[in-house]
């Protein structure tokens, strides 16, 4: 999160469009420093860590009315840098993002990020003033209904027209403040205005999501000024998308050549883990036919202008911002060329630059590399700020960044994040959304971690064509995905295993099929047997059968693992699928597919009791 360190002046498009080529060929030379300096970085471990975003609300006393934050500077101003974990701004004023002070040891005990979630519920929770919480949903459900916030209640917004600064004729005192511009549910920091702006700027128009509304009996279809697209739940505002939050880790592998690996296998487990997590049905006060917040988040970052989203043009580009990636990086002779079966646009021009550079500066760069800058860079920039065009690019990475951290897909690469960092390469996976309790995170960390040990420990071969993994990141849309949908996975993921991989259920991926896969699971105990010496299995059955009161801190793995297997095997349900029934059969649900404030009040406030340990989901049913 280096780039909020940056506080000045931001640039508008217009600005922005003339010198994007600068910012792009000096972003490349960044990396080429950086990349000299760190290609022959080696990590004596994997550290890990995680990201997980959450919102403050306030719960009013007399209405019982549930509504966001918008003041919750107080959290930050008095927050302790003592505790384990620290915070971090996020683009909605009543946002706040947590990551632990330190990463995580790779030791397999899952009391370790266990005991930080937890901590960071309880010390916040601590902080807030009355009537203030922490909600830990993935969305907000009745966000943009009625009265749904608590103003501002101070500010230092100056007031400008829009218009000026889309046509970039604003004055000078204007394009000075623009950084701070008054959108009441923003976060001060000038990054997320100038987010939001570039992408109406660039775009031309206003965004357009459009997810499809969850058909109930008295469910409306017709066309309305608030719904002009019947039969979808219509949202303009890129707010309607990074409003939502998610549970995002992160790895620090050895070297460079295992961030590339892992980067393409953890791309993979992302499509799995996407439905796995379902937590969000609910946009704008409305039921939703889809349980993930993936597709919201890409039309909310769409920046794309007309041309670039009409396939017929020339000027196509097959997919916004936000997207899963479209293409392997990884040397290793496991990562065959024919896996890369889709077409994917690319700065031809920023490509060739950077042979160019690569050959001035003696850097050896591969083709498979190249073309994951060519990637990343057939973007404009997003944010620039006035004061950080010309720079020694020997000593900051601001230009690179700009382009890599505005590239959303659902695994990220990410190099060392400064010429001083002492922490090497990457890998970031994306999309697991927000989870209530610190258990199910838990969850979903450890097989996240015990995926990467194993990949980079055994190099196991998880690939198939990155078009069925794309295919994957489709399906998990589906309502109920979990239960109704197969998705394409590797049948044998030995290094050198044959080329196979099958449709399989998520229960079949994680537990396994007969004369098929093994199981993601069924994987995680054989390499813990092999690695460690720890049968996982054999000790909890032992456990449950009431026949030892010790086990190993590796099989304490098993009760979260638990968690998985029972959304698997439809013995639990998914928070989304949770949701639903909870709407359902609230008293003033009208089988209209409308959330009002009453039941989107008494929905939150049930979460929020399941996440403070007050109650489970099962006291719901």
């Amino acid at each position: 999160m280096g780039y909020l360190v940056d506080t000045s002046t931001t640039l508008p498009f217009a600005s922005v469009k003339e010198i994007s080529t600068f910012i792009k060929q000096n972003g490349i030379i960044q990396f080429l420093h950086l990349y000299k300096k760190f290609y022959k970085t080696q990590q004596s471990q994997i550290f890990w860590g995680d990201e997980i975003e959450m919102h403050l609300v306030n719960i009013d006393p007399l209405t019982n009315q549930v509504k966001l934050q918008l003041n919750n500077e107080y959290i930050f101003d008095n927050f302790s840098p003592e505790n384990t974990f620290s915070l971090q701004p996020e683009c909605g004023a009543w946002m706040i993002e947590t990551v632990p002070t330190k990463p995580y040891e790779f030791t397999g005990d899952p009391n370790i990020p266990l005991q930080n979630y937890l901590s960071r519920r309880e010390i916040i929770n601590s902080m807030c003033k009355e009537g203030d919480i922490l909600f830990a949903g993935a969305t907000f459900p009745t966000l943009k209904v009625q009265d749904y916030y608590i103003p501002k209640t101070k500010t230092e917004v100056k007031e400008h027209s829009i218009d000026s600064i889309e046509t970039g004729d604003s004055s000078e005192e204007e394009q000075s403040s623009r950084s701070q511009i008054g959108y009441e549910l923003l976060a001060s920091h000038p990054r997320y205005a100038a987010i939001c702006d570039t992408i109406k700027q660039r775009r031309g128009e206003d965004v357009c999501i459009l997810i499809p509304i969850y058909k109930d009996i008295h469910t409306s279809m017709e066309k309305s000024i608030e719904e002009p697209f019947p039969g979808y739940i219509y949202m303009d505002e890129t707010i309607y998308g990074s409003a939502n939050t998610s549970l995002q880790i992160t790895f620090g592998t050895r070297n460079i050549e295992e961030a590339r690996y892992l980067t393409d296998q953890m791309a993979i487990l992302s499509s799995i883990v996407l439905p796995l997590s379902a937590a969000s049905p609910i946009f704008k006060g409305k039921l939703a036919a889809t349980d993930l917040r993936w597709t919201v988040l890409a039309g909310a970052l769409d920046c794309r202008t007309p041309d670039e989203r009409n396939p017929d043009d020339p000027k196509y580009v097959s997919a916004p911002r936000w997207s899963p990636m479209p293409q392997y990086i990884s040397e290793r002779k496991e990562c065959k060329e024919e896996y890369n079966d889709i077409p994917v646009q690319l700065d031809k021009e920023t490509m060739e630059f950077t042979r160019r550079q690569a050959k001035e500066m003696q850097v050896e760069l591969d083709e498979k590399l190249i073309r994951h800058l060519g990637f990343l860079f057939n973007r404009d920039p997003l944010v620039v700020y006035s004061d950080k065009i010309n720079v020694e690019n020997t000593e900051t990475t601001n230009h690179f960044e700009n382009l890599q951290s505005t590239n959303w897909n659902n695994s990220r690469f990410k190099p060392p994040p400064s010429f001083d960092s002492e922490v090497g390469w990457r890998v970031e996976l994306r999309t697991i959304e927000a989870q209530l309790t610190a258990m199910e995170s838990t969850a979903f960390s450890m097989l996240a971690y015990f995926f990467a040990e194993m990949v980079t420990k055994k190099r196991y071969n998880f690939y198939i064509p990155i078009s069925k993994l794309h295919e994957n990141m489709q399906r998990a849309h589906t309502m109920d995905a979990l239960l109704v949908e197969k998705f394409w996975f590797r049948v044998n993921v030995e290094a050198d295993s044959e080329d196979k991989w099958e449709e399989m259920t998520i229960d079949e991926i994680l537990h396994g099929k007969k004369d098929g896969f093994i199981g993601l699971l069924n994987l995680i105990y054989k390499f813990c047997k092999e690695e460690y010496a720890v049968d996982m299995l054999e000790e909890w059955k032992l456990k449950q059968q009431d026949e030892t009161s010790k086990i190993s801190v590796m099989t304490e793995n098993m009760k979260y693992f638990e968690i998985l297997s029972k959304r698997a095997r439809g013995e639990a349900p998914t928070i989304a699928r949770w949701i639903r029934d909870f709407v359902a059969k609230h008293p003033k649900y009208q089988r209209d597919s409308m959330i009002t404030t009453e039941i989107g009040g008494d929905l939150m406030k049930a979460m929020i009791e399941i996440s403070d340990n007050k109650k489970t989901y099962s006291d719901f049913v």
